[in-house]
Protein backbone atom coordinates (compact mmCIF):
# COMPACT_ATOMS: atom_id res chain seq x y z
CA UNK A 1 0.00 0.00 0.00
CA UNK A 2 1.06 3.80 -0.91
CA UNK A 3 1.09 6.35 1.66
CA UNK A 4 1.98 10.08 1.30
CA UNK A 5 3.20 11.45 4.56
CA UNK A 6 2.93 15.50 4.64
CA UNK A 7 5.73 16.64 7.07
CA UNK A 8 5.23 20.25 8.42
CA UNK A 9 6.23 21.85 11.85
CA UNK A 10 3.29 21.10 14.04
CA UNK A 11 1.88 24.06 16.23
CA UNK A 12 0.23 23.59 20.26
CA UNK A 13 -2.64 22.28 20.44
CA UNK A 14 -3.17 24.55 23.50
CA UNK A 15 -1.34 27.04 25.70
CA UNK A 16 -0.32 24.34 27.97
CA UNK A 17 0.90 22.65 25.43
CA UNK A 18 3.20 26.16 24.04
CA UNK A 19 5.96 25.33 26.42
CA UNK A 20 6.63 21.88 25.22
CA UNK A 21 6.53 22.30 21.74
CA UNK A 22 9.09 25.24 22.02
CA UNK A 23 11.25 22.84 24.14
CA UNK A 24 10.72 20.73 20.71
CA UNK A 25 12.19 23.42 18.63
CA UNK A 26 14.88 24.80 20.15
CA UNK A 27 16.33 20.88 21.01
CA UNK A 28 16.19 20.80 17.32
CA UNK A 29 20.05 20.48 16.06
CA UNK A 30 19.19 21.78 12.87
CA UNK A 31 17.47 24.91 14.25
CA UNK A 32 19.58 26.01 16.48
CA UNK A 33 23.02 24.84 15.23
CA UNK A 34 25.77 25.18 18.41
CA UNK A 35 28.47 22.62 16.47
CA UNK A 36 30.56 21.37 19.14
CA UNK A 37 28.13 22.72 22.16
CA UNK A 38 25.09 20.78 20.48
CA UNK A 39 25.81 18.45 23.95
CA UNK A 40 24.29 21.10 25.93
CA UNK A 41 21.94 21.90 23.82
CA UNK A 42 18.61 19.77 25.68
CA UNK A 43 19.92 22.14 28.35
CA UNK A 44 19.47 25.36 26.27
CA UNK A 45 16.45 24.37 24.65
CA UNK A 46 14.35 23.92 28.09
CA UNK A 47 16.04 27.66 29.09
CA UNK A 48 14.81 29.24 26.19
CA UNK A 49 11.20 27.61 26.09
CA UNK A 50 10.92 28.63 29.85
CA UNK A 51 11.89 32.19 29.17
CA UNK A 52 9.79 32.08 25.95
CA UNK A 53 6.80 30.64 26.83
CA UNK A 54 5.05 33.30 28.51
CA UNK A 55 5.48 35.64 25.24
CA UNK A 56 4.10 32.89 23.06
CA UNK A 57 1.33 32.20 25.56
CA UNK A 58 0.14 35.27 24.91
CA UNK A 59 0.88 35.35 21.26
CA UNK A 60 -1.47 32.19 20.75
CA UNK A 61 -4.19 33.58 23.09
CA UNK A 62 -4.78 36.21 20.49
CA UNK A 63 -5.19 33.83 17.74
CA UNK A 64 -7.64 31.58 19.60
CA UNK A 65 -5.39 29.80 21.86
CA UNK A 66 -3.68 26.89 19.49
CA UNK A 67 -1.88 26.48 16.27
CA UNK A 68 -4.44 25.86 13.58
CA UNK A 69 -1.19 24.08 11.53
CA UNK A 70 -2.69 20.40 11.79
CA UNK A 71 -6.04 21.41 10.78
CA UNK A 72 -4.49 23.11 7.69
CA UNK A 73 -2.04 20.55 7.12
CA UNK A 74 -4.70 17.84 7.41
CA UNK A 75 -6.66 19.12 4.88
CA UNK A 76 -3.67 19.97 2.40
CA UNK A 77 -2.89 16.08 2.49
CA UNK A 78 -6.52 15.06 1.79
CA UNK A 79 -7.04 17.39 -0.82
CA UNK A 80 -3.53 16.51 -2.52
CA UNK A 81 -4.65 12.59 -2.09
CA UNK A 82 -7.47 12.88 -3.37
CA UNK A 83 -6.29 14.59 -6.42
CA UNK A 84 -4.13 12.04 -7.02
CA UNK A 85 -6.92 9.29 -6.72
CA UNK A 86 -8.21 11.56 -10.05
CA UNK A 87 -5.45 10.45 -11.75
CA UNK A 88 -5.63 7.17 -11.30
CA UNK A 89 -3.40 6.72 -8.05
CA UNK A 90 -4.13 5.68 -4.98
CA UNK A 91 -2.55 6.48 -1.63
CA UNK A 92 -3.43 6.86 2.15
CA UNK A 93 -2.81 10.39 3.89
CA UNK A 94 -0.72 10.62 6.45
CA UNK A 95 0.80 13.67 8.52
CA UNK A 96 4.37 13.65 10.42
CA UNK A 97 5.25 16.80 12.74
CA UNK A 98 8.27 17.58 13.62
CA UNK A 99 8.00 19.65 17.26
CA UNK A 100 4.08 18.31 17.90
CA UNK A 101 1.84 15.63 17.25
CA UNK A 102 1.32 13.70 15.25
CA UNK A 103 5.17 13.09 15.76
CA UNK A 104 7.04 11.09 13.34
CA UNK A 105 7.32 7.79 15.03
CA UNK A 106 3.53 8.13 16.14
CA UNK A 107 2.88 8.61 12.23
CA UNK A 108 5.01 5.94 11.23
CA UNK A 109 4.11 3.09 13.75
CA UNK A 110 0.12 3.98 12.59
CA UNK A 111 1.38 3.29 8.45
CA UNK A 112 2.63 -0.02 10.21
CA UNK A 113 -0.89 -1.01 11.56
CA UNK A 114 -1.92 0.05 8.41
CA UNK A 115 -0.23 -1.91 6.41
CA UNK A 116 2.15 0.39 4.30
CA UNK A 117 5.14 -0.15 2.65
CA UNK A 118 5.30 2.60 0.62
CA UNK A 119 5.52 6.37 1.41
CA UNK A 120 6.01 9.28 -0.43
CA UNK A 121 7.44 12.29 1.57
CA UNK A 122 5.76 16.01 1.11
CA UNK A 123 7.36 18.47 2.86
CA UNK A 124 4.84 21.67 3.31
CA UNK A 125 7.60 23.91 2.92
CA UNK A 126 8.43 24.53 -0.99
CA UNK A 127 11.84 25.90 -0.16
CA UNK A 128 14.54 23.69 1.36
CA UNK A 129 16.48 24.62 4.04
CA UNK A 130 18.50 22.51 6.30
CA UNK A 131 15.79 23.90 9.44
CA UNK A 132 12.57 22.46 7.86
CA UNK A 133 12.78 19.89 4.96
CA UNK A 134 16.10 18.62 5.31
CA UNK A 135 15.02 18.06 9.33
CA UNK A 136 12.07 16.94 8.59
CA UNK A 137 13.05 14.39 6.11
CA UNK A 138 15.84 13.04 8.67
CA UNK A 139 13.31 12.97 11.51
CA UNK A 140 10.51 11.02 9.44
CA UNK A 141 13.33 8.39 7.46
CA UNK A 142 14.98 7.24 10.59
CA UNK A 143 11.13 6.26 12.05
CA UNK A 144 9.74 4.53 8.76
CA UNK A 145 11.99 1.44 9.23
CA UNK A 146 11.10 -1.15 7.06
CA UNK A 147 8.76 0.91 4.66
CA UNK A 148 10.65 2.23 1.39
CA UNK A 149 10.07 6.10 0.80
CA UNK A 150 11.25 8.56 -1.53
CA UNK A 151 11.47 11.90 -1.71
CA UNK A 152 9.97 15.61 -2.99
CA UNK A 153 12.47 18.25 -2.81
CA UNK A 154 11.76 22.04 -3.15
CA UNK A 155 9.29 23.25 -5.31
CA UNK A 156 10.30 26.83 -4.94
CA UNK A 157 9.43 27.90 -8.36
CA UNK A 158 6.52 25.11 -9.50
CA UNK A 159 4.08 26.42 -12.03
CA UNK A 160 1.11 25.45 -9.61
CA UNK A 161 2.93 26.79 -6.45
CA UNK A 162 3.32 30.18 -8.64
CA UNK A 163 -0.49 30.00 -10.24
CA UNK A 164 -2.11 29.31 -6.62
CA UNK A 165 0.54 32.93 -5.09
CA UNK A 166 -0.01 34.94 -8.15
CA UNK A 167 -3.77 34.49 -7.83
CA UNK A 168 -3.94 35.42 -3.55
CA UNK A 169 -1.91 38.21 -4.54
CA UNK A 170 -4.75 39.59 -6.85
CA UNK A 171 -7.45 38.83 -4.25
CA UNK A 172 -5.42 40.23 -1.40
CA UNK A 173 -5.46 43.60 -4.18
CA UNK A 174 -8.44 44.09 -4.49
CA UNK A 175 -9.10 44.72 -0.86
CA UNK A 176 -7.18 47.88 -1.24
CA UNK A 177 -8.80 51.22 -2.57
CA UNK A 178 -9.28 50.83 -6.44
CA UNK A 179 -7.05 53.75 -6.94
CA UNK A 180 -3.84 52.13 -5.16
CA UNK A 181 -4.40 48.53 -6.68
CA UNK A 182 -1.89 49.33 -9.62
CA UNK A 183 0.93 50.78 -8.07
CA UNK A 184 1.12 49.27 -4.58
CA UNK A 185 4.18 48.14 -3.34
CA UNK A 186 3.99 44.38 -2.73
CA UNK A 187 6.00 43.21 0.16
CA UNK A 188 6.77 39.58 0.20
CA UNK A 189 7.49 38.12 4.16
CA UNK A 190 9.34 35.34 4.74
CA UNK A 191 10.97 33.36 7.79
CA UNK A 192 14.26 34.77 8.28
CA UNK A 193 16.98 32.56 9.15
CA UNK A 194 20.44 33.27 10.97
CA UNK A 195 23.21 34.93 8.53
CA UNK A 196 25.22 31.75 9.55
CA UNK A 197 23.18 29.59 7.69
CA UNK A 198 23.28 30.80 4.48
CA UNK A 199 27.05 31.31 4.45
CA UNK A 200 27.21 27.54 5.39
CA UNK A 201 25.44 26.48 2.74
CA UNK A 202 22.26 26.65 3.37
CA UNK A 203 19.71 27.28 0.22
CA UNK A 204 16.97 28.99 1.52
CA UNK A 205 17.72 32.08 0.65
CA UNK A 206 17.98 31.69 -3.08
CA UNK A 207 14.87 29.27 -2.89
CA UNK A 208 13.07 32.37 -1.57
CA UNK A 209 14.56 34.68 -4.22
CA UNK A 210 13.28 31.81 -6.92
CA UNK A 211 9.83 32.55 -5.79
CA UNK A 212 9.92 36.45 -5.61
CA UNK A 213 11.35 36.71 -9.09
CA UNK A 214 8.67 34.24 -10.54
CA UNK A 215 5.69 36.15 -8.82
CA UNK A 216 6.95 39.43 -9.97
CA UNK A 217 7.79 38.26 -13.29
CA UNK A 218 4.38 36.84 -13.93
CA UNK A 219 2.57 39.99 -12.28
CA UNK A 220 4.45 42.21 -13.85
CA UNK A 221 5.47 44.26 -10.29
CA UNK A 222 8.40 45.64 -11.73
CA UNK A 223 10.02 47.55 -9.08
CA UNK A 224 6.66 47.28 -6.69
CA UNK A 225 8.21 43.94 -4.90
CA UNK A 226 10.45 43.80 -2.15
CA UNK A 227 11.70 40.83 -0.21
CA UNK A 228 11.83 40.92 3.85
CA UNK A 229 12.13 38.92 6.47
CA UNK A 230 10.10 38.40 9.86
CA UNK A 231 9.95 35.74 13.21
CA UNK A 232 13.63 36.35 14.16
CA UNK A 233 14.69 34.78 17.75
CA UNK A 234 18.12 35.90 19.20
CA UNK A 235 20.87 38.47 18.86
CA UNK A 236 22.78 36.96 16.22
CA UNK A 237 22.86 38.38 12.66
CA UNK A 238 19.53 37.76 10.64
CA UNK A 239 18.30 37.53 6.79
CA UNK A 240 17.39 41.32 6.14
CA UNK A 241 15.44 43.85 6.12
CA UNK A 242 13.38 42.57 8.78
CA UNK A 243 9.12 42.96 8.19
CA UNK A 244 9.10 45.76 10.70
CA UNK A 245 11.56 47.79 8.94
CA UNK A 246 10.59 47.12 5.29
CA UNK A 247 7.50 48.58 6.23
CA UNK A 248 8.84 51.46 7.74
CA UNK A 249 10.83 52.59 4.70
CA UNK A 250 8.18 52.33 2.84
CA UNK A 251 6.00 54.45 5.14
CA UNK A 252 8.65 56.77 5.18
CA UNK A 253 8.86 56.54 1.34
CA UNK A 254 5.22 58.16 1.44
CA UNK A 255 2.97 54.63 0.45
CA UNK A 256 -0.06 54.16 2.60
CA UNK A 257 -1.17 51.38 0.86
CA UNK A 258 0.69 47.78 0.74
CA UNK A 259 -0.06 44.02 0.37
CA UNK A 260 1.48 41.93 2.39
CA UNK A 261 2.61 38.60 1.20
CA UNK A 262 3.75 35.10 3.44
CA UNK A 263 5.62 33.64 0.97
CA UNK A 264 7.13 31.31 2.77
CA UNK A 265 4.31 29.75 4.42
CA UNK A 266 1.74 27.18 2.40
CA UNK A 267 -0.84 27.42 5.46
CA UNK A 268 -1.78 29.45 8.22
CA UNK A 269 0.34 29.75 11.01
CA UNK A 270 1.01 32.15 13.94
CA UNK A 271 3.42 33.67 12.32
CA UNK A 272 0.76 34.92 9.47
CA UNK A 273 -2.59 35.65 11.94
CA UNK A 274 -0.87 36.95 14.27
CA UNK A 275 2.84 38.67 13.41
CA UNK A 276 1.75 39.48 10.08
CA UNK A 277 -2.45 40.62 10.57
CA UNK A 278 -2.00 41.85 14.12
CA UNK A 279 1.21 43.46 15.21
CA UNK A 280 2.50 44.63 11.69
CA UNK A 281 -0.61 46.09 10.73
CA UNK A 282 -0.71 47.61 13.85
CA UNK A 283 2.88 48.98 13.16
CA UNK A 284 1.73 49.66 9.40
CA UNK A 285 -1.01 51.67 10.62
CA UNK A 286 0.98 53.71 13.34
CA UNK A 287 3.21 54.98 10.38
CA UNK A 288 0.54 56.21 8.33
CA UNK A 289 0.00 53.07 6.17
CA UNK A 290 -3.98 53.32 5.60
CA UNK A 291 -4.41 50.18 3.64
CA UNK A 292 -2.41 46.96 4.75
CA UNK A 293 -3.86 43.84 2.66
CA UNK A 294 -1.98 40.28 3.43
CA UNK A 295 -2.38 37.45 1.12
CA UNK A 296 -3.92 34.46 2.60
CA UNK A 297 -1.24 31.53 2.23
CA UNK A 298 -1.86 29.23 -0.59
CA UNK A 299 -3.80 26.51 1.72
CA UNK A 300 -5.89 24.18 -0.34
CA UNK A 301 -5.73 26.43 -3.38
CA UNK A 302 -6.64 24.06 -6.27
CA UNK A 303 -3.73 25.03 -8.68
CA UNK A 304 -0.99 24.36 -5.42
CA UNK A 305 -3.05 21.09 -4.35
CA UNK A 306 -2.37 19.89 -8.04
CA UNK A 307 0.78 21.01 -8.66
CA UNK A 308 1.63 18.60 -5.25
CA UNK A 309 -0.45 16.02 -6.70
CA UNK A 310 1.34 15.94 -10.23
CA UNK A 311 4.63 16.46 -8.51
CA UNK A 312 3.95 12.85 -6.26
CA UNK A 313 2.56 11.04 -9.26
CA UNK A 314 6.25 12.18 -11.20
CA UNK A 315 7.97 10.48 -8.05
CA UNK A 316 5.50 7.60 -7.76
CA UNK A 317 6.11 6.39 -11.25
CA UNK A 318 9.95 6.95 -11.00
CA UNK A 319 9.88 4.41 -8.48
CA UNK A 320 7.40 1.91 -10.52
CA UNK A 321 5.00 2.34 -7.64
CA UNK A 322 2.19 3.65 -9.89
Amino acid sequence: MLAVVALNLGGPDSLAAVQPFLRNLFADPDIIQLGWLRPVQPLLARLIARRRAAFSRAAYSQIGGRSPILEESTAQVQAVVRSMAASGVAAQPYLAMSYWHPFPVETAAAMRADGITRALLLPLFPHQSRTTSASAFRTIESALVGIASTRIEGYATAPGYIDALCQRIAEASQQLPEPERATAPVLFSAHGLPESYIRHGDPYLDDIRSTVAAVTQRLGLDGRSQLAFQSRVGRQPWLAPTTEAALDSLAAAGHRAVVVVPVSFTGEHLETLQEIDILYRERAAARGIASFARARAVGCHPAFIAELAALLISAARDRGWA
